[in-house]
């Protein structure tokens, strides 16, 4: 679920960061239990579509979370 938050979290990213903490999301689950997102180090590098459509949008996505 966490992995899935970040990568979610990186989609919707705007900007690039070059180091250190980019985004952080602190969520409450039903029993009270806190879960903190944090990502790292985010890089989006685009590339040519390899579908060769010029409509698709690719990158790929390094960073941790």
């Amino acid at each position: 679920m966490a992995t899935f938050m970040a990568l979610a979290i990186s989609v919707t990213t705007t900007a690039t960061a070059h180091a250190g903490l980019d985004d952080e999301l602190t969520l409450v689950d039903g029993k009270g239990r806190l879960l903190r997102i944090q990502q790292w180090d985010t890089f989006l590098n685009g590339v040519f579509p390899l579908d060769r459509n010029r409509l698709t949008r690719e990158w790929f996505h390094s960073g941790r979370a």
